[in-house]
């Protein structure tokens, strides 16, 4: 019996967690048997390495020493040794289970020299969300001047074409030139017209200033009122944000769609896991951190902090300095990391709470997140095994802090306490007429100005997410 033909996917990683694991696994779960996978790999600081190695799937791993994205793209089709080549980056994930058998049919019966697909595009943190949808059309020439173009991540091409490379004095529109390119010659160019891939928003391409200006450089070489191409293409983008009907594999994008969130009202309830990110959840970590931190769902625990908790969830706000009191010094972690800014009654409190473990105390700068995180990266990624870490920061900063953190270590449990430390560790007495939902009125008396600033963007940012639907998985 003749063997089918092979096909290769590329897949070029940097930085690639928390994503990876759900694009190897769509590789995986590809139907199609006669596959490789082959990674061009660049120096992480995350887990990267570490999960391409421990992986059964990955074919080969080319070990990259520039940082470019297409000469990455170019090493990994020369090491290719599939009869078709295809890209899947480690932000992406294959439409459905059958989306190689179906490139793979339409070569054996067509050989072509390009083909390409629908894609779709989501959220950033969550492949069930979709907001784009690029559905294409049968080539025709004549299409490319008014700006007409498939989609490069739902493209692919035969081996014998592997001689037509990327140009690397690009940084984001390089594919567009390789696609004009190839389309510009005498090939067989097939379109197929089912979704390929489900790429995840961001990424080079969402610096639109530069975007505009390699494109209009390359729309140049090729077409002669380049400016009108390049306009129109921006308007196709535009249109492709209109709702379409789609029929899901439901079995397969259920296992890479982000889960509902789990709330606890006791930290204790959660503490032996080997990982975990518990925050509060209030007006603040809707308008700052849903849909912004790209992390998996199921590893986020919440517990219901202010009006908010009751509004979308009827649940009981529990202050954070109940949930730091409640938590016991368990035997599963061996080790205390205390992040925050310099406060010897804090360190003092979680010395005194976590007596005969070990306590380090990471000192933060004040600034923004980013340089927060260059100042203690070395610090973070020595984070020792079987260590529970505390992080006594304003929200947003101490979740981002906290996906971070996640993204390098296997396993975290990570509490982000905020202000309650400060609370908890002066003993500072809440009149009683502050209780429960009134006590936020109570801490503006603490840093009034960034207090009243954040409370003020939280409310106008949930008001704009909540009009716009953004909250509808509620």
């Amino acid at each position: 019996m003749t063997q089918k033909p092979k096909v290769s996917i590329i897949t070029i990683v940097k930085n690639g967690m928390p994503n990876l694991p759900d694009s190897l696994e769509s590789f995986k779960k590809q139907s199609y048997k006669n596959k490789e996978l082959i990674i061009v790999y660049s120096k992480s600081e995350d887990n990267t390495l570490k999960i391409l190695r421990s992986s059964k799937i990955v074919k080969k791993i080319i070990y990259q020493n520039k940082t470019n994205l297409y000469n990455a793209i170019n090493l990994g089709l020369k090491n290719a040794r599939g009869d078709v080549i295809g890209i899947l980056h480690s932000n992406d994930i294959f439409f459905s289970s059958k989306s190689l058998e179906i490139v793979m049919k339409s070569y054996i019966k067509d050989k072509f020299d390009i083909a390409y697909g629908n894609i779709l595009i989501s959220k950033k943190n969550d492949f069930g969300d979709i907001i784009r949808y690029w559905k294409s059309k049968p080539f025709k020439k004549n299409n490319l001047n008014y700006g007409w173009m498939p989609p490069h991540v739902g493209i692919f091409i035969s081996s014998k074409n592997k001689n037509i490379t990327y140009n690397e004095n690009y940084k984001i529109s390089s594919d567009y030139l390789y696609i004009l390119k190839f389309l510009n010659k005498n090939k067989i160019v097939k379109y197929i017209d089912s979704y390929i891939t489900i790429m995840k928003s961001g990424g080079a391409s969402s610096n639109h200033i530069l975007k505009l200006k390699e494109d209009l450089a390359i729309g140049k070489k090729f077409f002669k009122y380049y400016y009108v191409t390049i306009i129109l293409k921006i308007i196709r983008k535009i249109i492709q944000y209109n709702r379409l009907k789609i029929n899901f594999d439901r079995k397969y994008i259920n296992f890479f769609k982000n889960e509902k969130y789990k709330f606890t009202n006791n930290i204790n309830n959660i503490i032996k896991h080997k990982r975990f990110i518990l925050s509060a959840f209030n007006l603040a970590y809707l308008a700052f951190v849903h849909n912004k931190i790209n992390i998996k769902k199921k590893y986020i625990y919440l517990w219901p902090d202010g009006i908010t908790s009751k509004f979308f969830f009827k649940k009981k706000k529990i202050p954070g300095r109940l949930m730091l009191k409640r938590l016991k010094n368990d035997k599963s972690f061996q080790n205390v990391y205390l992040i925050n800014k310099k406060s010897n009654k804090d360190l003092n409190y979680i010395k005194k709470k976590f007596h005969k473990k070990k306590i380090y105390n990471i000192v933060t700068p004040y600034g923004s997140t980013n340089l927060i995180i260059r100042t203690i990266r070395d610090r973070i990624l020595k984070i020792k095994n079987k260590s529970l870490i505390i992080i006594a920061l304003p929200t947003p900063k101490q979740e981002i802090i906290a996906a971070y953190i996640s993204n390098i270590h296997e396993n975290y449990k990570i509490v982000c306490i905020g202000g309650a430390l400060d609370f908890e560790s002066q003993k500072l007495e809440i009149p009683i007429i502050f209780s429960v939902y009134f006590e936020s009125i109570w801490r503006l008396k603490f840093e009034p100005y960034r207090r009243v600033k954040r409370l003020f963007l939280s409310i106008l940012i949930a008001f704009k997410r909540w009009i716009c639907r953004e909250y509808k998985n509620f």
